[in-house]
């Protein structure tokens, strides 16, 4: 007769736990690399502050081609000593305006509006950099998970071979040697374990910084849907010099700011014209209460040896400085991309190593020791060894493939642009 009261438990019971998982998968966020570099572009301080710079540049090109604010005056004269100011016999309300000369105002809004290009270029290097700061986090988190995935496995196998060295020692087939080695690779096991769980959480904490999530934010659950991948590329050294000379932002924001020294040298010559004034004035005369006058004038550089010759000086010196900066940016970005291809063909050609060589090398050891030692034809201190050459192979495949994939991010922002998608 309990029978039927056990259906219901059981049914409520895994009505409970489909909850309890559907609860669990909805709070848990799948990210994609793609998806992490897009929330990085809408989330994170550098970036938006890189933006912000951009909107300020362009607020300083609308300041400096607007023409200064007009004055506006009025003035009574020929008052009586003994009157009041109603008793004037003259009245004059007038609005006088300055103006550059028309190609100075050309001059400076297109300085300004190269300053602005140079902004730009700026946000898309940093861009990059962000981008190579995302890539780097995402591919430490996808290897510290894989590096806790092997640190299970490696204890699963340590606890099994932990609790058969204890049966055989019972038995009298196993020595206390081996019982007490199975029982210190176990505890290390459970080490490195706590070790892994350790660093992968530190690596999620960099990237939830590179996302530009709040401390709140940080307590969502991910879970990252791309995987450590060997991608190569074809291009050569020269190829990637070529074509980081051709797109590098930096570069283009080095030689924006030539454009912008250059034009502030013409900016500086421009100080010999002479600046424009003109006054309009509304009059009231006693016997004439209806008039008008006008003023035309011209500012005349006067001290062209001091204040004029000055700026013409630190104009062309200033344009000496971005030509050298350029070259400096071309050089340290050759030597940058230099580095970094050659450590990406280093991290290649030891992930193909240990793809053709040393990872089926290790894998085919391990079986055969591991069938040995089912068969007692070696011991458990001989089968270790093999198992720790195992472990520690595989392992260091996956570092060599996240150490690749951070490479490869690094050529890229030494380039300038995203090559690998």
């Amino acid at each position: 007769m309990r029978y039927p009261l056990k259906r219901p438990v059981l049914s409520i019971g895994i009505l409970i736990i489909f909850f309890q998982a559907v609860s669990f998968s909805q709070d848990v966020e799948r990210l994609s690399l793609h998806d992490a570099m897009v929330i990085a572009l809408r989330n994170n301080p550098q970036a938006l502050a890189s933006a912000r710079r951009i909107d300020a540049e362009r607020g300083r090109f609308w300041r400096g081609i607007s023409p200064p604010s007009p004055s506006v005056a009025v003035s009574y004269e020929y008052i009586p000593a003994a009157g009041g100011i109603s008793q004037f016999g003259e009245r004059s309300i007038g609005i006088t305006q300055s103006i550059d000369f028309p190609t100075t105002i050309l001059f400076r809004g297109l300085q300004l509006s190269s300053q602005v290009s140079v902004a730009e270029a700026e946000q898309a290097a940093t861009s990059i950099e962000l981008m190579t700061r995302v890539k780097t986090a995402y591919y430490n988190v996808l290897a510290k998970q894989k590096k806790i995935e092997l640190a299970r496995e490696n204890l699963v196998i340590a606890e099994d071979f932990a609790q058969k060295a204890e049966t055989r020692h019972k038995i009298g087939e196993a020595t206390n040697l081996e019982r007490l080695t199975a029982a210190v690779q176990r505890t290390q096991a459970r080490s490195a374990l706590e070790v892994a769980q350790n660093d992968l959480t530190i690596s999620l904490g960099e990237l939830y910084v590179t996302l530009g999530r709040t401390k709140t934010e940080q307590q969502n659950n991910i879970t990252l849907t791309d995987s450590l991948v060997y991608q190569p590329i074809t291009g050569t050294l020269e190829q990637l010099t070529e074509m980081a000379y051709s797109v590098n932002p930096q570069l283009k924001a080095a030689s924006g700011q030539i454009s912008v020294a250059a034009l502030g040298r013409t900016l500086a010559w421009s100080s010999f014209l002479p600046n424009l004034n003109a006054s309009y004035y509304r009059q009231t005369v006693i016997g004439n209460p209806d008039s008008y006058g006008v003023s035309f004038g011209l500012s005349v550089p006067l001290w062209f040896l001091l204040d004029q010759r000055g700026q013409i000086q630190e104009a062309s010196a200033n344009v000496g400085i971005a030509e050298h900066n350029l070259q400096s940016a071309a050089n340290s970005i050759s030597v940058d991309v230099k580095n970094a291809f050659l450590e990406m063909k280093n991290n290649e050609r030891q992930i193909i190593l240990h793809r053709t060589d040393i990872l089926p090398q290790a894998e085919e050891a391990y079986r055969s020791a591991y069938a040995s030692y089912q068969a007692g034809e070696i011991s458990y201190i001989e089968f270790l060894q093999v198992r720790q050459l195992m472990s520690s192979t595989r392992n260091e495949y996956f570092e060599e493939l996240a150490r690749y994939c951070i490479s490869l991010a690094k050529l890229e922002y030494a380039v300038g642009t995203s090559f690998i998608q």
